[in-house]
């Protein structure tokens, strides 16, 4: 399996139980720890810190981190990365049945989306580490 097909189950797990998870355990409890250096949303439930991997599509390094927010619309968490990141380059983020838009920083990218109809948002934070 690649990373990306990885990250891409594991998300829709998350987002999928999401709810059942929240009401069990508080909000520090469900996050690893953000590593990236890049800004993370305050609302996360159930992130994931992933090690540096290359990706197929610009052969950079990227180290990565997965979150989603379950209770603040996509529109909120779009409009708090592009107050939190004012200087990156907005572009739409379409993929099959997801929507939103990435914010890219220099070679650092975040990915900010919903899954279909599902509440919420993902956070997909990459930070560049090599080429």
């Amino acid at each position: 399996m690649t990373v990306p097909w990885i990250r891409m189950v594991v998300v829709a797990a998350t987002v999928s139980m999401g709810g059942v998870v929240a009401a069990a355990l508080p909000a520090q409890a469900r996050n690893q720890p953000n590593k990236t250096g890049l800004p993370l949303y305050v609302h996360t439930i159930m992130g994931t810190q992933y090690d540096a991997f290359q990706d197929p599509t610009d052969s950079h390094w990227y180290t990565s981190y997965t979150a989603v927010v379950s209770s603040d619309a996509l529109d909120t968490v779009e409009a708090w990365y592009r107050h939190a990141l004012p200087k990156a380059k907005e572009t739409p983020y379409v993929d099959g049945g997801k929507h939103g838009i990435v914010l890219n920083n220099g070679k650092d990218r975040v990915r900010v989306y919903q899954m279909g109809t599902n509440p919420g948002a993902v956070i997909e934070l990459y930070k560049y580490v090599r080429d």
